[in-house]
């Protein structure tokens, strides 16, 4: 039980005669050896991806979760829309001062209602 071979999902002992799936150095039950998304179990020659933490995800669910996750990173952020107001004040600040000093960015921020990054840039 303490050295014998364990499944790598969920660690319970494997016994030496029974049916196996392996994945690198990672052992598993047949049934612990399923997608961790869709719990569909994977068979000889289906395409999967090994996590680092010896969990499986097959192949159609990975590729889903990495389209999402690149859709996501390549969101960009709503435009600012600055009104004539803001931008007048935001004019005369910069006129008196190319390079206003940081209290000064911070006061316009507050007088105006934009973000400080938006004051700056």
């Amino acid at each position: 039980r303490r050295f014998g071979t364990k499944c790598a999902a969920c660690q319970q002992g494997i016994p030496p005669t029974q049916v196996v799936r392996r994945a690198q150095d990672f052992v598993y039950h047949l049934h612990c050896f399923a997608c961790i998304v869709c719990k569909r179990q994977l068979a000889t020659g289906d395409e999967f991806y090994l996590m680092e933490d010896s969990r499986l995800v097959c192949k159609a669910d990975y590729e889903t979760a990495k389209q999402r996750a690149e859709a996501e990173s390549t969101a960009k952020r709503p435009r600012t829309t600055i009104t004539a107001k803001q931008l007048e004040t935001l004019k005369n600040a910069y006129n008196n001062s190319p390079k206003p000093a940081r209290h000064v960015r911070e006061q316009l921020s507050s007088e105006t209602g934009l973000d400080m990054r938006v004051v700056q840039v």
